[in-house]
């Protein structure tokens, strides 16, 4: 007979784009270009996946990508190395967060979820490790963004409601206003992370290179000063 192996009881989404110009990072490609945007987003992703680590016995990590013709087995791989892959499904963020959590909550049998992007290149398993450790008692977690919006979100299965997701004017100054307001409505707890800064203009990558000096990230605005 061979042994059942019991999936991890966590699991962290990490919302990302296949590198690819014209595609990613295009608020900032405004101000930088789409070449420049494109190197950025490369160092951003290379650092945020070192900063996270590899799946072990209570975590998997999985990479959710959204749908573009680039993608293929040879693209995805260079980009996010070996890491569980899946594709992003639904027409806006609230969609695709929405169908993430609801497959992995009722078919992976999951019991806690976090779901992360790429705009904070600074964010570490421990970060991850904290938001988990809140959902021990509390029923979701957000890490709000100084923009309005939110690095992270989780919750655990049991407090799983797809219409969180619903009626957010996502890219807005609103958006964790908004989720806040919804998950009190429907009773629940939350914890609020410490705020942070997305990296999506150019002067926030000023405020990055004045504060970092660590990471791919910081190794290319050197390189470009």
């Amino acid at each position: 007979m061979f042994p059942t192996i019991a999936p991890p009881p966590n699991r962290l989404l990490i919302f990302a784009r296949v590198p690819e110009l014209g595609r990613v990072k295009t608020r900032l490609a405004q101000e930088v270009g789409d070449a420049r945007a494109l190197a950025l987003y490369e160092a951003m992703l290379r650092d945020l996946l070192g900063n996270i680590g590899k799946p072990d016995a209570r975590l998997e990590i999985e990479v959710a990508w959204a749908p573009t013709d680039a993608a293929n087995g040879a693209t995805l791989r260079r980009a996010f190395g070996d890491l569980p892959l899946a594709m992003q499904t639904g027409n806006t963020l609230g969609d695709r967060l929405s169908m993430a959590f609801s497959e992995r909550f009722f078919f992976h049998r999951t019991q806690k979820i976090v779901a992360i992007g790429v705009d904070d290149p600074r964010l570490t398993r421990a970060d991850v490790q904290r938001a988990f450790e809140l959902l021990e008692s509390c029923d979701w977690v957000v890490g709000p963004a100084v923009d309005g919006g939110y690095y992270l979100i989780g919750c655990r299965a049991g407090s799983f409601d797809a219409e969180i997701f619903d009626g957010i004017e996502w890219g807005g100054a609103e958006v964790l206003r908004a989720t806040l307001a919804k998950i009190g409505a429907w009773t629940a707890t939350v914890a609020q992370l410490p705020a942070r800064y997305d990296i999506d203009t150019a002067k926030d990558l000023q405020r990055y290179a004045a504060e970092e000096t660590e990471g791919a990230l910081a190794t290319l605005l050197r390189a470009e000063s």
